[in-house]
């Protein structure tokens, strides 16, 4: 059982490697959760808005894994991730500077990837640091509540440069956290991150089937999830739901997880992978289900309120414990940004085709064709094997 250890100095602290995910997270949710408005403020249309929106995908498939790459191949992922939060506060505030749209394409797609990237090597530090995995990644929807609320506040009572500038502060606190760990790191037990063997060459993890499968699964199942997080608040508008019903309901969907996360040490490492995957493709596949058949705004809110969050959580949960048993740890930070990197994929490729969907049909017959491609990822998952020896979450 990982435990805390009060007497250690502040650079390996509880507080540390919490500050890791709760700024970045606070930095992440403050840029994103108005951006819509922001951009429809200073004149983007529709199609330019998604088009800039769009860029945080595009650039995640080279960033993430070339990032992945250079901390594996350094054995200096501390640093890595602290240059890259240190450029995400740099692109920020230039990106409240601009207002040309493929400019801002350009800083939208760097800002996002460049903090995508070092999630990864957080994933890596709260599966193998002398804490819980609950007790250090709830810390970040806790930032990622806090900063989408601060960044409405911001906007309504300061400049937008204010909101920028206060993702570039968080994100600049996310950068100390990596330093003060990377100081402690020499008087700390080694570690999967910080200590591995010879790394073996990339080209093993496109011979390793499993490994391939579960890229597949990813694809399908996180392209997916984005496609709902564009088309749910569509229904419900379709439902004759209020705006102010939507976000509340979103908000506290995203608050239903903190309990997922804190007791995961109770069920995340005592399950096989397939079993949690067929659990979590079959949450999936209920959600988007309900969502085809029923006429009742009630019934969609609540499913919204009890599964939305969980599944997407639980599967980003799943990603780490997958590649912990499945890729040799030399490479494993490249394994987990090329599973971001394949979801980002994903997630171009199954938006484009739900906005054809959506441009012709119903909203709900989408989500119907959405509940068969879940089904199938069911059957898929049925195939995957993965052993269990990694104990990454107790």
């Amino acid at each position: 059982m990982k435990t805390s250890n009060h007497s250690k100095c502040f650079s390996g602290s509880y507080i540390c490697y919490t500050s890791i995910y709760f700024f970045g997270y606070l930095a992440m949710g403050a840029f994103i959760a108005v951006l819509p408005v922001y951009l429809a403020d200073i004149g983007k249309t529709p199609g330019e808005l998604s088009f800039i929106i769009s860029a945080s995908s595009c650039f995640s498939l080279v960033v993430g894994p070339l990032a992945g790459y250079l901390c594996d191949s350094t054995k200096h992922p501390l640093f890595i991730s602290g240059i890259l939060m240190v450029y995400m506060g740099l692109f920020s505030v230039l990106f409240a500077l601009c207002s040309e749209t493929w400019i801002l394409f350009f800083l939208q797609g760097a800002t996002m990837s460049f903090y995508s990237a070092t999630m990864p090597v957080s994933e890596q530090l709260a599966g193998t640091s002398p804490y819980r995995y609950g007790v250090l990644r709830i810390w970040g929807t806790i930032g990622y509540a806090i900063g989408a609320q601060a960044a409405g506040i911001v906007v309504q009572y300061f400049s937008p440069l204010a909101l920028f500038v206060f993702v570039a502060v968080a994100a600049l606190l996310t950068t100390l956290s990596y330093v003060w760990i990377g100081k402690s790191a020499a008087k700390t037990t080694p570690n999967a991150i910080q200590s591995v063997s010879e790394a073996p060459k990339l080209t093993s993890l496109s011979k390793n089937p499993h490994f391939l499968l579960y890229l597949l699964i990813s694809f399908l199942v996180m392209g997916g999830s984005n496609v709902n997080s564009i088309y749910l608040p569509l229904l419900l508008d379709d439902f004759g739901v209020p705006t102010s019903v939507v976000g509340t309901a979103l908000s506290v969907g995203t608050l239903v997880e903190l309990p997922l996360i804190l007791f995961s040490n109770k069920f995340m490492d005592r399950f096989s992978s397939k079993a949690l995957l067929m659990v979590d493709t079959g949450i999936f596949t209920l959600q988007y289900l309900l969502y085809a058949l029923t006429d009742s705004p009630l019934i969609a809110i609540v499913t919204l309120v009890l599964l939305k969050a969980i599944s997407t959580t639980l599967l980003a949960m799943l990603s780490l414990k997958v590649v912990r048993n499945l890729v040799n740890p030399a490479i494993a930070t490249v394994g987990l940004s090329v599973v971001n990197a394949c979801t980002g994929l994903g997630t171009i490729l199954l938006q484009n085709a739900g906005g054809a969907i959506a441009d012709r049909f119903p909203i709900q017959t989408l989500y119907l064709l959405m509940t068969g491609m879940s089904l199938f990822t069911f059957l898929l998952s049925l195939l995957l094997k993965v052993n269990n020896k990694e104990k990454v979450f107790s």
